[in-house]
């Protein structure tokens, strides 16, 4: 390694040469070269920065602090070091194998960029980066989808920090609800106005940026976006307090400004007599109003769940019954709870009888702090901990004992892999037969060779007993090799089961293959109703996926049944 770094400096040095750069005395352990950009025509002095010859890093280019750039805002120019953006992170591959050539087509880049800048060719781009022009506090929002209006700006503190995080919300925000740490509510918040605009934000060059006082602000307000010009004085007009604050919604971003009143106008003279012309009496003073930007994350349950779905509904709303927590069960409920079960109007509701042990904890969900606490109420208080909008409850029991709705559930997951209990809970559903609930059975086949998963409900598909219609017979469709014998280990503690051994790997593959299936029915279309996924070649087999029908020999759904 050590000999393929220093092959590596060479190469970048000598490329570097070519171009004319110097190695200067460096700022770190890194190659540092200057030289200059635009060659043919300004000759832009800049420096050269390799930190990282692995090129996961692009290598830093800034231009040198004393030359005079044009009296105009550049895009792609970043802090005050000047540090040119040619290639936004993560977009472009940099070949590790060809350092020289690598500095060079980043140099090439970089050229590229600013050229376009400085001719403003490029100018359009103030938009794409408008968040990072607008400011670097952060104000969390859990609003409504489209939603405009009045809200309010709200203290919270969030787990075990130290410090208040900002949401903007209506007043219905799981993030405002009593602090599990503090035992404290979040305030009732400064009023702030949400506005929804058709246009990206977005300045001209030539403006002073950002806008740091309310004369500023307004003056880009009525340049650039008209609709938003005296909405702060709305606020002020028609509000209380001595904050004001407006929250847009903008198809680049969410960017939010506020203004303080100042502590010698905090008097009723004008927090009262005087307060319709507030604003206009702040612009005039001589010691100009300071405004506070921040820049707003998404935080509402839609985004939460659904922005990694692409056009994929999500599971909120769903009611779902999610019977064991397990070894795959707990792994399941944390990937259904991230697709939004338990949001909206539906619920997760999970039932386990037994509790969490020190030789659960090598392929479980939970960790030490839930130790001998009921996996079931374990799970859903710590999915509640990390996700608090969603309506999750644990129930420790037997299923089949316990008085459960299961009229209101849309659909039943067995994830215990306990095929007495799986054949028993499918014996229900078809019993209910024509309103049986659609149930999901998920399992692993011998030492987690092979995950499978099926989905049940419709009568001219295969119910759980139709794989395996005799108890000491062969499945209808073999997921082991011949020969292959399941592993299992006695537990030297009288009362507890015999385990089988397998690693945590096999369990989140199950859980995550019952999960697709679970995304697919809530989408309208199931596809393939029994899944197969061989995870232990030499032990598995590849089972093809499908929807099998009924069988007549079944005991369970068949004609003699």
């Amino acid at each position: 390694m050590a000999d393929d770094r220093t092959a590596a400096r060479h190469a970048v040095h000598d490329a570097l040469g070519q171009r004319g750069f110097m190695r200067m005395a460096p700022v770190s352990r890194s190659p540092f070269y200057a030289g200059v950009l635009e060659r043919h025509a300004a000759a832009i002095p800049i420096a050269i920065e390799v930190t990282d010859f692995d090129f996961v890093k692009y290598p830093r280019i800034r231009i040198d602090p004393g030359y005079v750039m044009p009296d105009r805002m550049l895009p792609h120019l970043q802090g005050v070091d000047r540090s040119i953006c040619y290639y936004a992170k993560g977009s472009v591959v940099l070949d590790r194998y060809d350092p020289g050539g690598t500095v060079l087509q980043c140099l090439d880049q970089a050229e590229a960029v600013l050229r376009d800048a400085i001719d403003g060719r490029s100018d359009a781009d103030f938009a794409d980066e408008f968040n990072a022009y607008w400011g670097t506090t952060f104000v969390y929002v859990d609003l409504p989808v489209n939603y405009s209006g009045p809200a309010r700006i709200c203290a919270v503190r969030l787990g075990r920090r130290e410090r208040d995080v900002l949401i903007v919300t209506t007043g219905r925000t799981w993030f405002g609800g009593l602090d599990r740490y503090t035992g404290r509510r979040g305030d009732l918040g400064q009023p702030v106005l949400v506005v929804i605009v058709d246009q990206p934000l977005t300045f001209s060059a030539d403006d002073t940026w950002p806008p740091t006082t309310l004369p500023a602000l307004n003056t880009w307000l009525k340049s650039i976006a008209p609709d938003l010009d005296g909405c702060l004085e709305t606020v002020l007009r028609t509000k209380s307090g001595h904050t004001a604050a407006v929250l847009v919604r903008a198809p680049n971003g969410l960017f939010c400004y506020q203004i303080d009143v100042p502590r010698h106008l905090r008097r009723p003279e004008f927090l009262q007599n005087r307060r319709q012309r507030l604003l206009h009496i702040m612009a005039r003073q001589r010691t100009l109003t300071p405004v506070d930007r921040f820049a707003g994350v998404h935080v509402d349950e839609a985004y939460l769940f659904g922005r990694n779905l692409g056009g994929m509904k999500n599971l909120a709303g769903k009611k779902i019954l999610l019977i064991g927590c397990g070894t795959i069960g707990g792994f399941l409920a944390q990937q259904l709870a991230q697709c939004g079960a338990g949001a909206g109007r539906g619920s997760l509701t999970l039932v386990d009888p037994d509790v969490l042990k020190s030789g659960n904890l090598g392929r479980h969900v939970l960790g030490v702090p839930f130790l001998g606490e009921n996996k079931a109420e374990a799970c859903a208080a710590f999915l509640k901990e990390q996700l608090p909008p969603l309506a999750i409850e644990g129930h420790g029991g037997d299923v089949l004992a316990l008085a459960l709705p299961w009229a209101r559930y849309d659909l039943v997951i067995d994830a215990t892999g306990e095929e007495a209990l799986s054949l028993a809970l499918n014996e229900r559903a078809v019993r209910a037969r024509p309103e049986q609930l659609p149930n999901l059975f998920v399992w692993l086949v011998g030492n987690g060779a092979v995950a499978q998963c099926l989905l049940t409900g419709d009568p001219d598909r295969a119910c759980l007993k139709c794989l395996k219609p005799s108890l000491a017979g062969p499945p209808q469709f073999p997921a082991l090799r011949p020969g292959v014998v399941t592993e299992t280990v006695a537990n030297v503690s009288c009362g507890d089961a015999d385990y089988i051994p397998f690693p945590v790997s096999r369990s989140v593959a199950a859980a995550a293959l019952a999960c697709d299936l679970v995304l697919d029915w809530a989408n309208g279309d199931p596809g393939d109703r029994f899944r197969s996924l061989t995870l232990d070649t030499k032990r598995g087999l590849a089972v093809p996926p499908g929807s099998p029908a009924p069988i007549d020999t079944c005991p369970a759904c068949g004609p003699t049944a």
